[in-house]
């Protein structure tokens, strides 16, 4: 569901045909594209004709351009941001597609992933463009000053940004400066000349003022072009009362507010009656359409003789004619929006005159923005329409419904009818949170009087969730969930409050807590309640990982998939979807998990087709695979592009790809590499504050390298700071413990016993294993199953007991074959290739039912182990004289056609792929083989292989 947008903020003010052409400074502003230069920035206060002149400036570029106006409440980080996406989709509607998708969450976006997804969107723009952000002053978030800067530091060269504003903004102006990437253009530079002073005062506005009085008005007005226009005004009046200009002049003396004030009155004294009153009454709007502008009013607009004359929609126009301070916001004359300044000195007036109108004024304001919210989320994109008479028209000129409900919020509260602006957050409050507008939700709340917000249950609930998603303590959101069940206790608002208590509990790791209270809130809520029954499934799952139960986890993660899709939300079904196929992964069900990965990848991407962010995450899980299936260059580049796409998320969600890769590098022998990654990764969980678990999984995988570097004093020291050097009795102990002390040391005990083993010390090896293996059994994760089985069985070797040795390869080997496991069993090296070739030669013997289908598996492994000059048998190696001429047993030599044969079988190619590819068919490649392993006097596809390599022949 795409967030509610004001299209009327993405309009380009049009270039008023009477106005003073300015040159000079459009040259200035041209000569700012030049590639080095990033931003153009234009500050001065108010009425410098900022905007005027970028519109005229824009109207004659070459370049495409786009405008975003600012307003107070985009100080909201993901309403400006979406603001931001929708002025550059004007330039193409294909940019920021995946920045669009990671709005469209719940959850806060990470800033840096958004913007570098749009960078990148940017960059591959064929043509450069224009983008301007109209109002900066009006910023005040210090994320969104952030995200600025971050895309001035990192933006291509072909955009170019230039920024409106009243005062400078706290960006790296400076920095820019320095490097001549700034172009700017301020208060000295935008004042009238007297010479463009004179074209505006006789040749716009048509005054014949002689060149005297033109100078005393530039002089005094110091070229403050709002300054001089106001005097335009009000002897326009006068001239055409036909009062002499002389004395005017001569009186317009004073600083900038005080001829404010006195134009102010000079102007609106001399407007009729209706006009003033139109005037009055509609200041109070933001932005003004016909229609209503009609609802405010709430009577038809009448003359001084009591006789009607016309529609707001007729005022508008000739007030936009007029030139008094009216701005179109649209091409279709349906929005506008007075000066600003104009706007506030109106209000200002109004409220001293007629102090008590104000809130009836945005009383009629607000009902107005509602009905047209209900009756539709966009009635018309067209131009004006009057509408039916007791509304004054419900035609919305393409604002949508939560736009206008916004608008509807926003007067109530000014209006200070609390009770009715509560009721009308209570109604956007789902869909604003859902869309990941927390501050705006906030900002709402802000607008109420405490004891108003505690009146409403809802409305407390809807606030702890606001605070919870934006890092408040669990403290807090508990205080303020209580007060809301003492003041409600229905089983609607028993199940949002439960809900959140949920996700609390599982943000800290409390297991029990967090399933029970999903569950509840999961009976407690009702099935359209999609939002919260979201987090509480989202807790649930959470809470079952927590504690060790992966089928749950696994069924809860689909539901929540199925969710996701049902509802549109590709972001929540594509963690889902992530989240299954890392359970499978666990569960050992690889070829289960790749098609959880694949089928979130097709769903991961935009319009174009292009990988959204959040596909990062589910490369990282392919990635996973790629390596453990042996498939090193192509497990490297997803995990390279996973972290790519994620880059400026979650640290969390990066780091086990970090881990990953360092493992990829290791294993291709570049061991400087592999640090580097694994310092990445260290930094990155000292980054995350909300687990030390990060830490400890760091600390871990940096044990096993130095582990498999040989390097065991370094993996003692760890071992040591994690008190792992305590008796293996003791550690037996603390392992066995229902919690998290004894779920961290389980998750310990396969590193540390492989430095037992490293260490000569199987016997404590295979007392921690032995203590494992049932509960891992029991909880169906047999991927570390598989892992404890290999370590067992070096265990058993090293301790002189081969039955044993080969019984619990036996149970790794059965337990992986299904999936293809390759790097658990290549990753302990020369040891167990001795082993795994006996194993293969003792099951070769075995005439139970899955014995062949071991033995071709035993072979594939076989082959993945690195080349050695031992030969594959632990029992048998060959003398140094047997390798130095082993071309003495060849029987015969091998075809061109077996030589081919034998090189995809070293690619691990099966006979029907082989035969597929040489295309043969499989019983002539059976021959083949079957000639092959004669000529090398071997038995099998490892063995030839090797024997191959050994000869030259690969």
């Amino acid at each position: 569901m795409a967030t509610p947008l004001l299209t009327t903020k993405l309009y380009v003010p049009p270039v008023r045909p009477e106005r003073v052409s300015r040159p000079r400074l459009i040259e200035r502003l041209n000569a700012g594209l030049r590639a080095a230069c990033k931003l153009t920035l234009v500050s001065a206060p108010a009425g410098f004709g900022k905007t005027t002149l970028v519109t005229e400036w824009l109207s004659g570029a070459e370049r495409p351009f786009t405008w975003l106006s600012l307003d107070e409440s985009d100080n909201d980080p993901t309403r400006f941001l979406t603001y931001f996406v929708a002025a550059l989709q004007r330039v193409d509607p294909d940019i920021g597609q995946s920045a669009e998708a990671i709005l469209q969450t719940p959850q806060p976006p990470p800033p840096e992933a958004l913007l570098t997804s749009l960078i990148n969107d940017i960059a591959a723009m064929p043509d450069p463009f224009i983008l301007v952000l109209d109002d900066y002053h009006l910023i005040t978030a210090p994320p969104i000053h952030a995200a600025i800067t971050f895309l001035l530091d990192h933006l291509p060269s072909n955009l170019h940004f230039v920024i409106a504003t009243r005062g400078d903004p706290p960006l790296p102006v400076a920095r820019l400066r320095g490097r001549g990437q700034l172009t700017e253009l301020r208060q000295t530079d935008l004042r009238f000349t007297s010479g463009e002073a004179a074209e505006f005062l006789n040749q716009v506005v048509g005054l014949t003022l002689s060149a005297d009085d033109v100078a005393a008005l530039a002089f005094r007005t110091e070229g403050w072009i709002a300054g001089l226009q106001m005097a335009a005004l009000a002897m326009e009046s006068r001239v055409v009362q036909g009062q002499d200009l002389s004395g005017f002049v001569a009186a317009f003396a004073g600083s900038q507010h005080y001829i404010l004030d006195y134009l102010i009155e000079e102007v609106f004294q001399r407007q009729t009656e209706s006009v003033q009153s139109f005037l009055l009454q509609t200041s109070i709007l933001d932005r003004m359409s016909g229609p209503l502008c009609d609802a405010v009013i709430g009577v038809p607009l009448l003359s001084g003789e009591g006789q009607r004359v016309g529609s707001s929609q007729a005022m508008l126009e000739k007030l936009e004619h007029a030139n008094l301070f009216v701005l179109p916001l649209d091409d279709h004359q349906c929005w506008y929006r007075y000066h600003r300044l104009f706007s506030d000195l109106l209000r200002h007036r109004l409220q001293h005159t007629q102090p008590d109108l104000a809130p009836t004024l945005h009383l009629r304001a607000s009902e107005w923005h509602e009905a047209a919210a209900a009756t539709d989320s966009g009635l018309s994109t067209g131009g004006p329409s009057t509408g039916g008479p007791s509304t004054g028209g419900l035609s919305t000129g393409g604002l949508t419904a939560g736009a206008l409900m916004a608008g509807a919020i926003e007067h109530a509260a000014a209006a200070q009818d609390y009770e009715r602006a509560a009721r009308l957050i209570e109604q956007a409050a789902q869909p604003t949170l859902a869309h990941s507008e927390i501050a705006t939700l906030l900002r709402w709340l802000d607008l109420l009087p405490s004891e108003a917000v505690r009146a409403r249950p809802r409305l407390r609930v809807y606030q702890a969730m606001a605070l919870l998603l934006s890092g408040h303590s669990a403290d807090g959101v508990e205080t303020i969930l209580h007060e809301a069940e003492r003041t409600d206790s229905s089983s609607a608002i028993a199940g949002e409050a439960t809900a959140l208590r949920a996700l609390t509990a599982a943000y800290q790791g409390d297991a029990p807590r967090a399933t029970q209270l999903a569950r509840r809130a999961l009976e407690l809520l009702p099935e359209d309640n999609i939002l919260l029954r979201a987090f509480a499934i989202g807790s649930l799952g959470l809470s079952y990982l927590w504690s060790e139960n992966l089928d749950a986890a696994v069924r809860t993660f689909e539901e929540g998939a199925r969710i996701g899709e049902k509802t549109g939300n590709v972001m929540f079904a594509v963690l889902a979807l992530r989240r299954v196929g890392r359970l499978r992964m666990a569960q050992g069900r690889l070829h289960e998990a790749k098609a959880m990965f694949d089928r979130a990848l097709e769903m991961a991407v935009d319009r174009r087709g292009r990988r959204l962010p959040i596909a990062g995450l589910v490369l990282i899980g392919l990635g996973y695979l790629a390596r453990e299936w042996n498939d090193l260059e192509t497990a490297a580049r997803y995990l390279t592009d996973g972290i790519e796409l994620t880059r400026g998320t979650s640290a969390a969600m990066t780091i086990g790809a970090h881990l990953a890769l360092a493992r990829v590098k290791q294993t291709q022998g570049d061991i400087a590499g592999a640090w580097e990654v694994m310092r990445k990764a260290e930094q990155l969980a000292a980054q995350t504050e909300a687990t030390g678990l990060d830490d400890l999984g760091v600390a871990m995988s940096q044990a096993m390298l130095y582990i498999d570097q040989g390097d065991l004093a370094q993996a003692v020291v760890w071992a040591k700071s994690r008190g792992l050097d305590k008796p293996v009795d003791s550690l037996i102990e603390q392992a066995s413990e229902e919690s998290p002390r004894g779920l961290i040391r389980r998750y310990e005990i396969p590193t540390l016993a492989k430095l037992m083993l490293a260490q000569n010390r199987p016997g404590d090896a295979l007392a921690l294993l032995d203590l494992l293996l049932p509960r891992l059994e029991r909880e169906g994760r047999f991927e570390v199953v598989i892992q404890i089985q290999i370590l067992r069985a070096l265990a058993f070797l090293a301790a002189g007991d081969s039955a044993q040795a080969l019984a619990a390869l036996e149970h790794a080997v059965t337990l992986a074959e299904p999936s293809g496991y390759i790097r658990l069993f290549v990753d302990e090296g020369d040891p167990l290739r001795l082993l795994m070739a006996d194993f293969r030669s003792w099951i070769g013997k075995q005439s139970r039912g899955q014995a062949p289908k071991l033995v071709e598996y035993a072979d594939r492994l076989l082959m993945a182990f690195p080349t050695s000059v031992s030969t594959a048998s632990a029992s048998t190696v060959s003398s140094q004289s047997e390798i130095r001429n082993p071309k003495s047993e060849m029987v015969e030599p091998l075809t061109e056609r077996e030589m081919e044969v034998l090189r995809l079988l070293a690619a691990e190619l099966s006979n029907p792929e082989i035969a597929e590819r040489l295309y043969l068919t499989v019983n002539t490649v059976r021959s083949h083989v079957k000639s092959i392993y004669g000529k090398l006097n071997v038995h099998g596809r490892w063995e030839a292989v090797q024997r191959a390599k050994e000869l030259g022949l690969l």
